[in-house]
């Protein structure tokens, strides 16, 4: 459901002799909007790979990567029933590092926070990071990292990319172990905007977001809109004469299909009155077109994830 999150929790007095055991890297800095001196800690630690303390304004904030937290990677899906455990051996390893009492309640404003699913594609992932980085989604603008590998939907506030799970894992040399568990994995992951997250929780909490229905509410707003065209192939005059319609509806449901590979369907709605979408809805619906690859829809069964 969840990969990477950014908390923050104000108010939180950490030791300064507990930051020199630690060797925290500082830096202290004049923040022009208060006139006020800030210094910055920065803590390593295996479990918790950023850590950034304010001493001034008395903010922590963690990110870290759930699933690897908890289970060592990130191919592996958490489920609801994780995020509790999250945050209990999350706040166990803070009091073992800074001796401090945190709560579920003190993480808000957050940050990031990466929604994501892993879809089974096996031999088609190309496919469909070729027919996802061609599609419109609102309010994004597409384009495609490496050799095709990756397709991005992104504006300046949110980003939302598919790519082959396990190429990544190849790139960034995970053990061999956690590249064959990637295999065939087509992963989407979705960064929603401060918008939607204040929208959905007014404070961003952590507990409001880190949750089943916030997952389903991020993912159903991108699945919804994705149409993965048909690739016709094999029109033959054979087809052709053995097919009940006329060849006007023929031809017409050529064009809608032409259309649907440049226009989501809000924007078709646009461009044709309801009663004519309707029915090149419904032809669409009673003409099979020969074609040598069709992609099964991205769908998410949420019953999978309680």
């Amino acid at each position: 459901m969840f990969d990477t999150i950014k908390l923050k929790a104000k108010f939180i007095t950490i030791d300064p002799m507990i930051l020199d055991q630690l060797q925290a890297k500082s830096i202290t800095f004049l923040e022009k909007s208060t006139g006020q001196l800030i210094t910055k800690y920065t803590i390593k630690d295996a479990l918790l790979p950023s850590i950034t303390y304010y001493e001034f304004s008395q903010t922590l904030t963690i990110q870290v990567s759930i699933p690897k937290f908890l289970y060592g990677n990130n191919v592996t899906l958490l489920k609801e029933s994780d995020i509790p455990l999250f945050f209990q051996r999350l706040h166990e390893r803070l009091y073992e590092l800074f001796h401090i009492q945190l709560h579920t309640q003190n993480w808000k404003d957050t940050e990031r926070i990466d929604v994501c699913w892993n879809f089974p594609r096996q031999d088609t992932i190309s496919s469909y990071i070729k027919e996802l980085s061609g599609i419109q989604l609102p309010f994004t603008k597409p384009s495609t990292h490496g050799h095709s590998e990756t397709a991005i939907h992104s504006n300046k506030s949110k980003r939302i990319c598919f790519y082959n799970k396990q190429q990544e894992c190849i790139d960034h040399k995970e053990p061999q172990s956690i590249i064959d568990q990637a295999k065939g994995l087509l992963r989407m992951e979705i960064k929603p905007s401060y918008v939607v997250m204040r929208k959905y929780s007014a404070q961003r909490r952590a507990i409001d977001l880190l949750t089943k229905d916030f997952f389903e509410y991020i993912t159903n707003q991108v699945l919804t809109k994705i149409s993965l065209p048909t690739h016709i192939e094999g029109l033959t005059l054979e087809w052709f004469q053995s097919q009940s319609h006329s060849i006007g509806q023929i031809e017409s449901m050529l064009g809608f299909q032409v259309l649907q590979t440049y226009l989501n369907e809000s924007e078709l709605k646009q461009i044709y009155r309801p009663s004519t979408f309707a029915n090149k809805k419904k032809l669409a619906k009673q003409i099979q077109f020969p074609s040598d690859l069709s992609l099964e829809p991205l769908t998410i069964d949420y019953s999978h994830i309680s």
